[in-house]
């Protein structure tokens, strides 16, 4: 759900936002705030009841540097409306929308074992060419028995499992009997 409500704050912000510069000095204050919100004390007082909207907007607004009277406005609008909680979700949300600007995404390649780095360069560069934009791609280590590269922004899924592929072997035998 934060998800959907962050999309529109976040489509919101890019609108106020003149030029590029702008934007990656905005999607810098969102990430830095992020690293805040990691903090369980922090977290725990933003989403308190105890705690008057007051309080939890001079806590925000004590980390932010002042200058950015745009970026304090905005938080200012989050509080009023009770979604300060957004903050982490707005700054992801915000770097996606960035990196498709630029043509820039990333994949997510999962695996039981780690590939070496000439490998994933491999597939990083083959990917990058056929789709026609920048890609770099993360590595997932899980129990699977098989590999998984998703670029999500794309909607794209690439798979392939061992257990599947003797599966369809097996149907493929059966039906030539």
């Amino acid at each position: 759900m934060y998800g959907i409500v962050a999309k529109k704050y976040t489509q919101a912000l890019m609108r106020s936002v003149k030029d590029s510069a702008e934007l990656e000095a905005d999607l810098q204050i969102f990430k830095d705030l992020s690293l805040v919100f990691k903090d369980k004390k922090v977290y725990d007082l933003l989403a308190s009841p105890f705690l008057n909207k007051n309080q939890k907007e001079s806590l925000i607004l004590s980390v932010l540097d002042q200058s950015n009277q745009k970026i304090c406005n905005f938080i200012k609008l989050l509080n009023h409306s009770g979604r300060l909680l957004l903050i982490p979700h707005i700054a992801l949300e915000l770097e996606k929308r960035i990196l498709a600007l630029k043509k820039e995404y990333v994949a997510k390649l999962v695996s039981k074992e780690e590939l070496d780095s000439g490998t994933l360069q491999k597939i990083q560069a083959s990917l990058a060419n056929k789709l026609g934009v920048k890609l770099s791609i993360k590595q997932e280590l899980s129990g699977l028995d098989g590999i998984k590269l998703s670029v999500e922004d794309l909607g794209i899924e690439v798979a392939f499992s061992k257990e599947r592929f003797a599966s369809d072997l097996k149907n493929h035998i059966l039906k030539a009997i």
